[in-house]
């Protein structure tokens, strides 16, 4: 089946765009570094030219090759300026927004999918502009293979989430009852034999609650207990990982298409990510070398480490995290890809549109490696300013491989 969507994700996608002869080298030769830069106060700077920033790959000075600054206005399709290496219609015409609302349901409690679902809503409904286009991953597949600019569509795809039924909150809730296990990493050290760790969990739940230790039969059947919660645990948490790793390639891989910056805006609440690190960081590299940045948004909004009951009804009333250690996941997809992590905000409609804004002004850096051979290595990243007190953020690095063929997406969409 995954066989089969990749095939008819790339299908529509060939159907749907047509390719343009360029004055500027194509970007299969070229690696290209979206670039945001802000001063002390948080606001995008305007108005820098190529010379004003210098890159890095693998701590080697890089010639800039191709250079140009977004910014969105509602009125135009997209706006750019400074341009070197390329026409300006050309730079407007990659300057073209795509979001991809990934909505990670296996981690998604379900009134955290109520939110982000009422959220998404808001966002296609009010905040999409002219030439935006969109797709929305839900319920493990790519809504009708492709994306669209037709808000109708987007939003009964949206409507069409459900919750899954071993979600990660479900998996959690047992951890915070008798006996307690601390945390994800607690779990997964119990599982790989921390006998000592086991011992002390048993003993101090015999402690905080003796009855219910005598009720279970004791320390040893305390310990067991312990045992096999943390083992369901760990396999189940294992499975939803996977999923969610091997969805966002799907994604990305397709994405890799299309010229131009392509955002995925992943709705979790975290992901068990202790023994998936190497895989999270290859996946994160290659978007970032297709052009894909990772952005996620914490489904829980609000939240605090206090209270184990989540509150569905007032917005006020935070959520809780207890045992919850999700976030490295996450936090290792935005910042390999130059993305970030948007939490502890309720209306996911806003959280989305500071993603949308922190997507639409920014700079493109291209330039051809000194390395000229994709070697399916790893390759860092490293962007500086040449004026003082400027923040600078982009992408890590990259994985050194060859892009499939770059095609532009015809001006009037594709649906």
């Amino acid at each position: 089946m995954r066989v089969s969507l990749v095939l008819a994700l790339a299908a529509t996608l060939t159907a749907a765009v047509t390719a343009q002869q360029s004055t500027f080298k194509s970007t299969t030769a070229l690696v290209e570094v979206d670039v945001t830069v802000l001063d002390k106060q948080g606001k995008f700077v305007p108005g820098l030219q190529a010379d004003d920033l210098v890159l890095y790959e693998d701590g080697k000075l890089q010639k800039i090759q191709q250079f140009y600054m977004v910014a969105h206005d509602p009125s135009r399709l997209g706006a750019a300026q400074a341009t070197v290496g390329l026409s300006r219609s050309e730079a407007e015409e990659r300057a073209r927004r795509f979001f991809v609302f990934f909505i990670d349901e296996g981690s998604l409690s379900a009134e955290s999918l109520m939110r982000v679902k009422k959220g998404a809503e808001n966002f296609i409904d009010r905040q999409m502009l002219p030439g935006d286009m969109a797709g929305v991953f839900v319920n493990g597949q790519m809504n009708k293979s492709r994306m669209t600019d037709d808000k109708i569509e987007l939003l009964g795809a949206i409507r069409s989430a459900t919750p899954a039924i071993d979600n990660r909150q479900a998996l959690l809730a047992p951890f915070r009852e008798f006996p307690r296990i601390p945390s994800e990493n607690d779990a997964l050290r119990v599982t790989e034999g921390a006998r000592e760790l086991l011992d002390e969990l048993g003993r101090r739940a015999c402690l905080d609650n003796a009855m219910q230790c005598e009720i279970a039969g004791g320390t040893n059947a305390v310990e067991n207990l312990i045992q096999q919660k943390a083992r369901l645990y760990v396999r189940s948490a294992r499975v939803l990982t996977e999923n969610s790793i091997e969805n966002l390639k799907y994604v990305s891989a397709n994405l890799a298409r299309l010229i131009g910056r392509k955002t995925i805006v992943m709705m979790t609440e975290g992901m068990f990510s202790d023994e998936s690190r190497p895989q999270l960081q290859q996946l994160a590299a290659q978007a970032a070398r297709g052009g894909t940045t990772i952005y996620t948004i914490d489904g829980r909004g609000l939240v605090n480490t206090m209270s184990a009951n989540p509150d569905v009804v007032y917005a006020s009333r935070a959520r809780s995290e207890a045992g919850d250690t999700g976030d490295d996941g996450p936090n290792i997809l935005t910042s390999g890809t130059g993305g970030m992590m948007v939490r502890g905000i309720d209306d996911i409609g806003r959280a989305i549109g500071m993603v949308a804004n922190d997507t639409s002004s920014y700079y493109v850096i291209g330039y051809a490696p000194e390395n000229a051979v994709m070697d399916g290595k790893y390759r860092t990243i490293e962007v500086k300013s040449t004026a003082s007190g400027l923040q600078i953020r982009a992408r890590k690095g990259y994985l050194a491989v060859n892009l499939p063929p770059q095609e532009f997406i015809r001006k009037a969409g594709y649906r």
